[in-house]
């Protein structure tokens, strides 16, 4: 029994409509995914190193990873630094840094005060934001900026107290986004938003290890001795000095006579 005109049209009307609709979705759907921008990491490093010596030093950071990405000045890349109270870093250096590279840093207190001892401090936060990917190939980012080591409470029968940092004492962690459509951009999206992706399969390499003087009790009599010693010593130079100078009233006073 054959099918009815009116049938024949309503199934051809059914089966282009089907037709339409896939090929505006297969197309439409890969016309999004070219607009979009992508950043694959398959595997990588964070290789941490520390320059110079004292308590001032500069923390240098490269991360070499396998990945793909759509292209490189459409994703950045962030390092989240958890700093333990022993280090601390200098807003206003930072600043500097940031004026002279395509690079941001952001520092979850809102105030760190450079003076206070390490015991009397508080850990903190500091994101490292690279909006601009290098044209090295493996290379994700590079980047350095000072870091200070805090000073130590005087501790018995001790010289130096061994200050680590790297992935098994205080995290280094590497996050990225991508601006996604072509008219987004990065700052819409804070680093605590949850947007932002970690890096799971890149790891820190290398441990940084550091040694900060530390003072011993045990020379505390000597040094209160020769502290005291030194006052009492300079006082009485002083104080001599005080007593040996003539006063005004015993002092002569010569006036010269005034020409007219």
């Amino acid at each position: 029994m054959g099918l009815s005109m009116k049938t024949k049209i309503i199934l051809f009307a059914l089966y282009s409509l089907i037709f339409v609709t896939s090929v505006v979705s297969y197309y439409g759907f890969k016309g999004s995914q070219d607009s979009m921008h992508y950043l694959t990491i398959h595997s990588g490093n964070i290789n941490l190193q520390v320059k110079n010596e004292g308590y001032h030093r500069v923390l240098h950071t490269t991360i070499t990873a396998d990945y793909e990405t759509s292209n490189r000045k459409d994703c950045a890349v962030t390092l989240r630094y958890d700093f333990p109270a022993d280090i601390y870093v200098d807003k206003y250096e930072l600043a500097t840094i940031a004026l002279n590279r395509k690079v941001e840093f952001y520092v979850d207190n809102k105030f760190i005060d450079v003076e206070t001892p390490a015991h009397k401090s508080d850990p903190f936060v500091l994101y490292v934001v690279n909006y601009t990917l290098p044209d090295t190939a493996n290379k994700l980012i590079e980047t350095e900026f000072p870091i200070h080591l805090r000073y130590q409470k005087a501790a018995e029968d001790s010289r130096y107290k061994e200050v680590r940092f790297g992935d098994a004492y205080s995290d280094v962690q590497m996050l990225y986004l991508c601006k996604g459509p072509r008219n987004s951009n990065w700052k819409q999206f804070p680093l605590n938003s949850g947007e932002w992706i970690p890096a799971s399969y890149v790891k820190v390499n290398k441990d940084v290890v550091m040694y900060v003087p530390v003072g011993d009790t045990n020379d505390l009599p000597w040094v209160s001795l020769i502290t005291h010693g030194s006052v009492l010593l300079g006082t009485y130079y002083i104080l001599r000095r005080l007593m040996a100078t003539p006063s005004p009233d015993n002092a002569i006073i010569r006036l010269s006579p005034v020409k007219c």
